[in-house]
């Protein structure tokens, strides 16, 4: 009989977590030690931002793939420590781009420290990072990770270049998110595959889970960003629209938009010229036009790819955990 790919739980996160507990103490106590070795300012603002981190989904990603190997030696926990390094200093980066002043509800390391403390304390970060993938002696792992740290510094200059343009098209928004996102998932399961010894079609069929895995978490979060679900996530309702930030939601409702509701988003998004009420009137229009129902469905694609690709996965219950949550990842708030 086929082994059921449903997994009987409330959360795979929390399940994975546990079957990994001593790993993931061995990445905290590597970051901590790194973060020790360094200037105390650095380690203050790495510190504050890793603390302030979520689920660690990626590090958790890397850790997972080399389990279902049955490899938990130091060499994933290594990656793991480098992963969640990379994408800390992406996170510094971003705020000081995006002039964010919140994140999971604490003050942003450049609102305490200053701009260019926290950008240098990111490519501190990002050099740490290559330190430790060095030290897994896995030229293909370092190639991986390397190739996603670049990629994600262009989806941040192209995401700059479509700010304010809610006429971009879904091509070019899935290009930078992407890069921005999709990449990184993709080379931390990737990675964990390949210091695992997992062989090519497996180190392939890791990378796209995480990659269509990422595309669907940056669906979600641009959706959060217009529900009451973004004050879990440390920010307020509504702060991608008044930046004008171009996301999927707002791709789509302005394809579908009258030319009077177009006049609308060329006021409130290209021009930032925004008054109290518009943010509801722009929910009024996504729910007009069906546009969350059509994210979520957008989303929900990615997952379907994303379980397809665990296909060639041999049986364990780090890929029931995979599964599981890939798809919980719909309904998930951060």
């Amino acid at each position: 009989m086929k082994k059921s790919n449903k997994i009987n739980t409330t959360s795979s996160v929390v399940n994975l977590k546990n079957s990994l507990k001593k790993s993931l103490k061995a990445v905290d106590e590597e970051i901590i030690y790194r973060l020790d070795k360094s200037i105390p300012l650095i380690n203050d603002i790495g510190q504050h931002l890793i603390n302030a981190s979520g689920k660690r989904i990626r590090p958790l990603l890397t850790l997972a793939m080399a389990a279902h190997l049955n490899d938990i030696s130091r060499k994933p926990i290594i990656l793991a420590a480098a992963v969640e390094f990379i994408h800390t200093a992406t996170l510094l980066h971003d705020d000081v781009v995006d002039e964010s002043n919140l994140r999971r509800g604490k003050k942003t390391a450049n609102i305490i420290w200053g701009n260019e403390f926290s950008v240098l304390a990111g490519d501190f970060l990002f050099a740490q990072s290559f330190e430790l993938m060095v030290e897994t002696e896995s030229l293909e792992a370092l190639s991986s990770l390397a190739t996603a740290s670049c990629k994600i510094t262009q989806g941040e200059f192209q995401q700059m270049q479509i700010a304010n343009k809610p006429d971009t098209s879904i091509k070019d928004y899935f290009d930078v998110i992407g890069k921005k996102t999709a990449e990184l998932f993709g080379a931390s399961c990737e990675s964990g595959i390949i210091v695992a010894g997992g062989n090519k079609n497996l180190q392939k069929a890791a990378y796209d889970y995480g990659y269509n895995l990422g595309l669907a978490f940056q669906v979600i979060d641009d959706l959060m960003d217009f529900s009451q679900d973004s004050n879990k996530m440390g920010k307020n309702l509504g702060d991608d629209f008044k930046l004008g930030k171009t996301t999927l939601p707002i791709i789509l409702v302005w394809e579908k938009s009258n030319k009077k509701e177009k006049q609308f988003w060329d006021r409130t998004l290209k021009e930032l010229n925004q008054n109290s009420s518009d943010l509801n009137t722009a929910l009024e229009i996504f729910n007009k036009y069906n546009i969350f129902v059509e994210c979520k469905k957008i989303a929900a694609e990615f997952i379907i790819k994303s379980i397809k690709s665990l296909e060639d996965f041999s049986n364990s219950k780090f890929k029931d955990y995979l599964i599981g949550l890939a798809n919980e990842s719909i309904d998930r708030s951060k």
